[in-house]
């Protein structure tokens, strides 16, 4: 049964239609959905990553996590990283750390993901660090009480969400299916839940708001667990700090923007991260915000135009252009410099 069928089947049985964040979720999560069964990273695939631009992006988070084990842990501990795609940004970070007294040694590296063929080409990218101990998991899970360092490209974008939009009341998006016309449709009902009515007041008298409730609380799992081991959060994503004035949620297909309703199971399917949200989280569970800031920022205040300009310096010909377009991409105001914001939570 495809998954179209499957969403249609679940609304014709309940008569009613179905919230947005469960329409997501049997799409991109559910047997035969998108995250399980599609390549979506890089050439041929719906989007490509900060990663697989350019390599400096991982050198630099690598020295980044060294500093701050030398510094805070300096012994055995976890480095795990949750979607890890293709396994390039670990295989950088491990690239120039490998020479790092006992950081290696003492480093338990494992990967989150659901994906097998991202899961393969992870294995393929890493298998040539045959002296560390690397592990797979499928949900994040760790059975030591070591500390940890967790990082995230591009990972809690993906978690379902539901929307609202406030007209004198708040009302909710939900999914309904028109039979005769064969289509999928928005429906939108009245907001009872005093819970989410109690997070609404958190957003604009008028306006919209986007909640993931599976998102905080995967953050909050992963934050409680740092609070009980010590060590480091970073999250990187595209999002936003305040209120949004418009929806965010978008659907992506060969790289483009396309129609939520199109191509279902076939296409990646995000929302912009509340940091906001994540910080309030971490907060509570009594961490402490080291950054947030744009990826400009920390890049550039990480020494990304140095390690640029020493790039450039000695590449050759068509490199020299290939070198300052991929990291100028990385950290220009009007492509990824801006919208991809770095948060950093230390216990």
């Amino acid at each position: 049964m495809n998954i179209r069928h499957k969403i249609t089947k679940l609304i014709k049985k309940n008569n009613k239609p179905i919230r947005l964040d469960n329409f997501i979720e049997e799409i991109l999560f559910k047997k035969n959905g998108y995250y399980n069964n599609n390549l979506p990273i890089g050439s041929g695939g719906d989007y490509i990553t900060s990663p697989e631009i350019s390599q400096t992006f991982g050198e630099i988070i690598g020295l980044f996590i060294y500093d701050f084990w030398l510094n805070t842990i300096n012994s055995k501990f976890n480095l795990i990283e949750l979607g890890p795609g293709k396994g390039t940004l670990m295989d950088d970070i491990i690239r120039v750390t490998k020479k790092k007294k006992n950081f290696i040694q003492d480093c338990k590296v494992t990967l989150v993901d659901i994906n097998k063929e991202l899961i393969s080409l992870q294995k393929e990218k890493l298998n040539k660090h045959s002296l560390i101990n690397i592990k797979w998991k499928n949900k994040f899970q760790i059975y030591n009480s070591l500390p940890s360092i967790i990082f995230a490209n591009e990972f809690l974008d993906c978690f379902p969400i539901r929307q609202f939009f406030k007209k004198n009341d708040w009302f909710e998006k939900f999914i309904d299916f028109h039979s005769d016309e064969d289509r999928f449709f928005f429906k939108n009902k009245k907001v009872k839940d005093k819970k989410i009515l109690e997070k609404l007041k958190d957003y604009k008298k008028d306006g919209v708001a986007e909640i993931s409730e599976k998102r905080s609380k995967y953050f909050d799992k992963i934050c409680n667990h740092i609070l009980k081991n010590k060590g480091m959060i970073i999250a990187i994503d595209y999002g936003y700090f305040d209120n949004i004035k418009n929806y965010t949620l978008q659907s992506i297909n060969n790289n483009k923007k396309s129609y939520l309703f199109d191509n279902i199971g076939e296409q990646d399917i995000t929302a912009h991260v509340n940091f906001k949200e994540l910080i309030k989280i971490a907060r509570i569970n009594n961490l402490k915000i080291k950054t947030y800031c744009t990826q400009r920022q920390f890049l550039i205040n990480s020494g990304i135009i140095l390690r640029k300009n020493n790039l450039i310096l000695n590449a050759a010909g068509i490199q020299k252009k290939t070198v300052e377009n991929s990291i100028n991409r990385l950290i220009d105001e009007n492509q990824m410099g801006t919208n991809f914001k770095f948060l950093i939570i230390q216990s």
